[in-house]
């Protein structure tokens, strides 16, 4: 675990379905896309049929990447378009090709570009700069997979279902790192 380490990358898990990642995403994107260029990634384990939308770079039984160029899907990585990320990627990828799917998208973008990505294994292969992990207000069973990983989380950010217990001004971006504010 935690061979790559990456601290212009904001990582964003969940305990499991609509926990609100995307919702957090975007948020942190609103705030910061007015100062940063920020490339947005949207990773998933399920994969989905007939979602051919922007530029498809990989498509494979085991991998689908394509750069989201439509702002208007409703698909979690227009969404982050519409917040205002410079690129967004959308992602399908078994847990074994999550690290060749994000180094996939690393090519394609400069060395030095802040990434906020939402995907919850790739947190197994990466060390990001920050790692946040959503949880239900009223919890539901946890995916042993975020049970494995909650520990690292430098926050774990309650969703109630409309609201997030968790303000972006508390991050801070400096030598294109991402951080907590202390």
């Amino acid at each position: 675990m935690n061979d790559l380490k990456l601290p212009h990358l904001l990582l964003v898990a969940g305990t499991g379905r609509n926990t609100g990642k995307t919702t957090l995403v975007c948020n942190i994107i609103r705030n910061f896309s007015s100062s940063q260029s920020i490339i947005a990634v949207k990773i998933t384990p399920h994969f989905h049929k007939n979602i051919e939308s922007g530029r498809v770079l990989i498509n494979t039984e085991n991998l689908y990447l394509a750069e989201e160029t439509n702002h208007a899907t409703g698909k979690d990585s227009s969404r982050m378009l519409q917040a205002g990320a410079s690129r967004a990627y959308f992602v399908m990828a078994k847990d074994e090709n999550l690290e060749e799917a994000f180094l996939q998208i690393k090519k394609s973008i400069p060395d030095d570009s802040l990434i906020i990505c939402e995907s919850g294994g790739l947190r197994f292969y990466i060390e990001p700069g920050l790692f946040f992990m959503m949880n239900k207000k009223i919890p539901e069973a946890i995916k042993p997979s975020a049970e494995k990983l909650i520990f690292l989380a430098d926050r774990v950010i309650i969703f109630d279902g409309e609201k997030i217990d968790f303000n972006p001004d508390s991050i801070r971006i400096r030598d294109n790192q991402w951080a907590l504010k202390h």
